[in-house]
């Protein structure tokens, strides 16, 4: 693996202190993390396998074996756009009418479309919710699962 594909291999987790998101770069040499915003240090584990780019095995933060993919986009943002899409066609058919509407609904699925398809994804922990990017696809992971979600919010 190259210095270059090394670098992009990142790890994001929120902080047990503050809960907010902070991101760092796996490395066999740091396993301690301080968080960007509250300076607590939390350790990472990270397995060989994972060190090298390959398929995610387990979580550096907590070693978990289960995980699901999304979209590696902002999911407040997604939602804030769907929201504002909603408030455009609403306005649009109460002063264009139905044409103008449905013109708005059609933009935005034509660019949710593109963006769909030009995203990467992000592998996601279901019992830390830590982001894993950059790392080779496993072909266990799949999407979300809201059972195997709810199970780990009960603390099974």
């Amino acid at each position: 693996m190259t210095e270059e594909q090394a670098n992009c291999l990142t790890a994001g987790f929120f902080c047990p202190e503050c809960s907010r998101y902070s991101e760092y770069t796996l490395s066999p040499r740091e396993t301690v993390h301080a968080c960007f915003h509250c300076g607590h240090e939390s350790e990472s584990n990270a397995s060989p396998a994972l060190l090298a780019g390959g398929p995610i095995d387990r979580c550096p933060h907590c070693d978990n074996l289960e995980f699901f993919l999304r979209k590696d986009f902002p999911q407040q943002l997604g939602c804030s756009v769907v929201t504002l899409t909603v408030i455009l066609s609403t306005l649009a058919y109460a002063f264009w009418g139905f044409l103008p509407s449905l013109a708005v609904l059609v933009i935005a699925s034509l660019l949710d479309f593109v963006l769909y398809h030009r995203l990467g994804e992000v592998t996601i922990c279901y019992r830390c919710h830590s982001e894993l990017r950059g790392f080779a696809p496993n072909p266990t992971h799949g999407p979300f699962d809201m059972h195997r979600a709810e199970e780990y919010d009960e603390g099974t």
